[in-house]
């Protein structure tokens, strides 16, 4: 792995105090590289990265993107540091067209927040010949690419996606993930939360599996793929 553009270092979160969901879990990502999170229901995987966006209180632990500790920043500034988040559902604005969408997440200048409309609309060819479609009228994996298109706009360092591929078709996860990889050869670190495990190990660089909050296996995406706990784990014959 590269140097480490994110680093969530032994977290313990969740939305009641004194009842976490998190705990303890670990991850550490580079440029360019995709990770995926697994593990089955109840898990904890989208706590964990709602944790590191600073949707979720932490109780301990600590999240570093770069070489700036963020644990005590807001959400909105962890943005500014270089982590964009996007959730699995109501991740786009049902009524306004894909442009406008787009327009809410630039930045800058005039001819700044121009570029970067257009820098992502020609990203997503599918967006572009949609740029003035209400993005409730959109596909489902159209309005994915919308979603992952906005957080893309401010340029960040690291992605963190929960379960992008939810309700689409093969075909169409297929190519959504085949944008994500585009993506992250652009240098953009990928934190996948994913359900669909067959499609996420054949994407991802590494795969890290959670079980009740912490990690439980880890390594390369193809030994992640081939030992047989990820099976055992699955199928709830391996106790936490």
């Amino acid at each position: 792995m590269s140097r480490a553009m994110l680093e969530a270092d032994a977290l313990v979160a969740g939305y009641e105090p004194g009842t976490p969901i998190v705990q303890g879990a670990s991850l550490a990502i580079g440029a360019g590289e995709i990770l995926a999170v697994l593990g089955p229901n109840g898990a904890g995987k989208s706590t964990f990265v709602k944790a590191i966006a600073g949707l979720v209180p932490l109780g301990a632990g600590r999240v570093v993107v770069g070489d700036v500790d963020v644990t005590a920043w807001p959400a909105h500034q962890r943005i500014e540091a270089g982590l964009a988040y996007v959730p699995q559902i109501e991740n786009v604005f049902a009524t306004l067209s894909v442009e406008d969408n787009l327009a809410l997440a630039t930045r800058g200048s005039r001819a700044a927040r121009r570029a970067a409309l257009e820098r992502a609309l020609g990203r997503f060819p599918d967006l572009g010949l949609a740029r003035t479609r209400e993005a409730g009228r959109l596909s489902g994996g159209q309005r994915q690419m919308l979603a992952i298109a906005r957080a893309l706009v401010v340029e960040p360092a690291v992605l963190l996606l929960d379960e992008p591929s939810a309700g689409l078709s093969p075909r169409v996860v297929g190519e959504l993930f085949g944008q994500l990889r585009a993506i992250a050869a652009g240098g953009v670190g990928i934190v996948l939360v994913e359900q669909n495990v067959r499609a996420a190990l054949a994407l991802a660089d590494r795969a890290l599996v959670l079980v009740a909050g912490r990690n439980r296996l880890e390594g390369p995406a193809a030994d992640v793929a081939a030992d047989p706990l990820l099976a055992a784990l699955y199928v709830g014959g391996v106790a936490a």
